[in-house]
């Protein structure tokens, strides 16, 4: 057998069984528009952004308005697939919560909304070949597309630029080798 058919029957055979396990809400737009519909969900994202970077000393991802930007993101510029992936995600997600803890995500306890947030990011836990061929079938997965979002928009919000890295409205003259010293903070102007 030559290699490019044993390649063409793994993936075969690859595909053949994650159609079944991937789901057809995933292929087929359930909806005709999604934008403004997460709007009514402002709250449950605001949860989420909130578990993933929490408040300690300084605000967390919720008081520096993260889930607004998500929001604005997944109106604004994110892909049908990507848009679709996303609120069947969180959709998913607050059937869990309640299947599991009797009650929306947004009042469950702190202990109970970080579970369902790792089961969450291990539902879509594929690796190397399978992840890609995944992501260019359905597109990245709901957590993924979460986590990333969250850490971009906390790192562009005001608290996140000024108070976890360095800011500098004008900088200085462009130096292409800098060396930081210990506990520096990270740039966040490009």
């Amino acid at each position: 057998m030559n290699r490019r058919k044993a390649i063409a029957s793994i993936l075969g055979v690859l595909g053949g069984s994650l159609v079944p396990v991937m789901g057809v809400k995933y292929f087929i737009d359930t909806s005709s528009n999604t934008n403004g519909v997460l709007r009514a969900h402002t709250a449950l994202i605001a949860e989420l952004v909130d578990v993933i970077i929490p408040p300690t000393e300084s605000p967390g991802a919720k008081e520096s308005l993260v889930h607004e930007y998500i929001i604005n993101y997944m109106e604004a510029c994110a892909s049908k697939k990507e848009r679709t992936n996303f609120f069947n995600g969180l959709m998913d997600l607050q059937e869990e919560s309640r299947l599991r803890f009797k009650n929306r995500f947004e009042n469950c306890s702190m202990s109970q909304k970080i579970q369902l947030t790792k089961d969450a990011e291990n539902r879509g836990a594929y690796k190397g070949l399978l992840l890609k061929i995944n992501n260019k079938l359905r597109g990245r997965s709901f957590f993924n597309i979460l986590k990333s979002l969250t850490i971009e928009g906390y790192c562009t919000s005001s608290n996140g630029a000024t108070i976890h890295l360095e800011y500098m409205p004008i900088p200085g003259k462009y130096n292409a080798i800098t060396n930081l010293s210990d506990y520096q903070k990270a740039w966040a102007t490009k």
